[in-house]
């Protein structure tokens, strides 16, 4: 990404913040909470998917034992 990209790039996610913003009725210190709980959503579902094989497989190996009770 060229340093021109990157300062498209920020200043397009810059005016999609002021967008929701807006649109919300949140003062400026209020908006991060769920701005930051969005990215925690994404981080999370991004690193679910990554393990996603290895924890159905060892769900499996689990299935019907006591450690899953």
């Amino acid at each position: 990404m060229t340093r021109e990209q990157l300062k498209q790039l920020e200043a397009d996610l810059w005016s999609a913040a002021d967008n929701l913003r807006a649109n919300s009725d949140l003062k400026s210190s209020e908006y991060a909470t769920p701005v930051l709980g969005l990215i925690f959503l994404k981080f999370a579902d991004n690193n679910y998917r990554r393990h996603e094989a290895e924890i159905l497989a060892e769900y499996q190996q689990l299935k019907g034992t006591e450690a899953l009770m």
